[in-house]
């Protein structure tokens, strides 16, 4: 069996849950972790299997500062305690050569060494915000891999996204917009739900993130329907029952339930204090009910009248119905 055909894809829009997600699965000694390894790479073309595969392996393989040097670690039933801290010391100081004027980008570039081959027992765990397109290609063609989509509520995606647009987050997509997702593939997917261009343009901003937010996972689950290998996954309920979520999840990924598992989710569901917009440590009921008291009413009724029209919210109470 090659590495892709077991691998689990972690798909969810940008502030969705997707790290917290990622960091869960990584916190299982027998995976291995690649942070977002498509971003700036997702294929615009049809994948056929030899290509989808091929495609998979560059990103398994890819081992830059980005892919696999993201916060916190976790050893490996592979790694000696001394390789562990070892792996740990190089990524704190790729971290910070990276941040170097001229050489930074080349040092950031350096492959992370996982002290593993591949097959040997590792299950690879890819987490991506951006392929939404890819989800039931990977899915249909790899009976043996897992896709988890993560759905958070509309209201709490859009009004993170916007919050962290305000502070400077994100790199814009394209250039002459102020909106950080593919306004062009937002703008198609409206259109042919009757918004056109013209009738988008002067939609208030909310309502632009919520266009998005549908079209990013309508995207995603369409043709998962109904697959063995594919499980959609509330945000909300995660962060209301974290422990018994995970398991169930890790489970139907043919993962047992580990300490370090179990440590790092209470570490990372009951933190006190403020947190970090990329955090995953935080207080996750309060992180995922923050949107009901810091939205504001009009931007709320913006996300909902277009959600509303979507099928997607059937997973939520207080969306209703068109």
């Amino acid at each position: 069996m090659m590495p892709a055909d077991n691998a689990i894809l972690l798909l969810g829009a940008q502030r969705s849950g997707t790290t917290w997600l990622g960091k869960i699965f990584d916190s299982h000694p027998d995976t291995v972790y690649r942070h977002e390894p498509d971003h700036g790479r997702v294929p615009r073309h049809t994948l056929t299997e030899p290509l989808l595969r091929a495609t998979l392996a560059t990103w398994i393989d890819d081992r830059d500062q980005r892919a696999a040097g993201k916060r916190p670690f976790f050893r490996k039933s592979w790694q000696s305690q001394p390789a562990f801290y070892l792996r740990a010391a190089l990524a704190w100081v790729q971290a910070a050569g990276s941040h170097l004027p001229l050489l930074g980008p080349r040092i950031g570039a350096l492959p992370l060494p996982d002290f593993v081959r591949l097959g040997a027992g590792a299950r690879p765990v890819l987490k991506s915000i951006d392929w939404c397109d890819g989800a039931a290609t990977f899915a249909r063609t790899l009976p043996d891999s897992r896709t988890l989509v993560i759905l958070r509520h509309p209201c709490g995606q859009v009004a993170s996204v916007m919050r962290g647009n305000r502070q400077g987050r994100f790199s814009l997509r394209e250039a002459g917009t102020d909106m950080p997702f593919d306004e062009a593939l937002t703008l198609d997917f409206a259109a042919a739900r009757g918004v056109d261009n013209a009738g988008f343009q002067v939609l208030p901003d909310a309502a632009k993130y919520a266009w998005d937010w549908v079209r990013f996972n309508e995207t995603a689950l369409r043709g998962l329907h109904g697959l063995p290998n594919a499980r959609i996954v509330v945000y909300e309920d995660l962060c209301a029952r974290p422990a018994e979520a995970a398991q169930e999840l890790l489970a139907f990924c043919g993962l047992d339930w580990h300490p370090q598992t179990a440590a790092f989710l209470a570490d990372s569901t009951q933190h006190s204090g403020a947190a970090g917009y990329f955090a995953v440590f935080r207080d996750s009921i309060a992180a995922a009910e923050r949107w009901r008291t810091t939205m504001a009413p009009e931007d709320r009724a913006a996300v909902l009248d277009v959600v509303r029209g979507s099928p997607l919210r059937q997973f939520w109470d207080d969306i209703g119905d068109a």
